[in-house]
């Protein structure tokens, strides 16, 4: 009799409990209503990012290693509720970006406990109150004066270089030169059949005039 309560609670507490293959690994999945999942993964330790299912609803990092939530890691979330993403060591910089946008597009609890900890002016600031202003360390390639300047050398050279040689193909065809040889043969035959020709028309001129 005792022990058919503690199969029945195994059994649930297996089915609750779920280790599969979608639960991140040093993570526990426990199953809530509607397929809906609970992900917690705190106090591990984690340095990067868990790939998570999309079945997540709520979702537990804090206490771990974080310092970045990569482009991208929680575009699946889309039952997402709520977000712990407190104690860990979150550097406010351009790569923050990505967490901003997506925490400003969707309504998940916890919001508040996400925040900075690196660099030093922002330490204690949440995530969702940054402003442009404040990310200073975003490294934006700017040209200068030289690079405009290498651009249009480079580019008047090559125009100069095709400059010089259309005039190179110019003077290329100028200096050909095109010889045309007669036979001395040709030249008699043309003499001996000029005569017969006049010969002809004024025959055929005399015989008009006689009918």
């Amino acid at each position: 009799m005792v022990i058919g309560p503690n199969l029945i609670l195994l059994g649930t507490w297996f089915l609750t409990v779920v280790n599969g293959n979608n639960c991140p690994v040093q993570c526990k999945c426990i199953q809530m209503s509607n397929n809906a999942l609970r992900v917690d993964c705190s106090s591990q330790n984690l340095k990067s990012f868990p790939s998570l299912p999309k079945e997540t609803e709520e979702l537990y990092l804090q206490d771990n290693l974080l310092s970045v939530v990569p482009a991208g890691a929680l575009d699946n979330l889309i039952n997402l509720k709520k977000l712990n993403l407190s104690s860990n060591p979150l550097h406010c910089d351009c790569k923050i970006w990505y967490l901003i946008m997506w925490l400003s597009d969707g309504n998940v609890d916890g919001v508040s406990g996400i925040k900075c900890v690196y660099p030093a002016p922002l330490y204690g600031k949440p995530v969702s109150q940054l402003t442009a202003n404040e990310i200073t360390s975003c490294s934006r390639h700017t040209r200068h004066c030289s690079d405009f300047l290498f651009n249009d050398a480079f580019l008047y050279a090559l125009l100069l270089l095709l400059f010089f040689l259309m005039i190179l193909c110019l003077k290329t065809f100028k200096m050909i030169k095109f010889e045309i040889k007669v036979n001395d043969n040709d030249i008699e035959l043309r003499t001996h059949q000029t005569p017969k020709v006049g010969f002809l028309k004024r025959r055929s001129l005399l015989y008009l005039k006689v009918r």
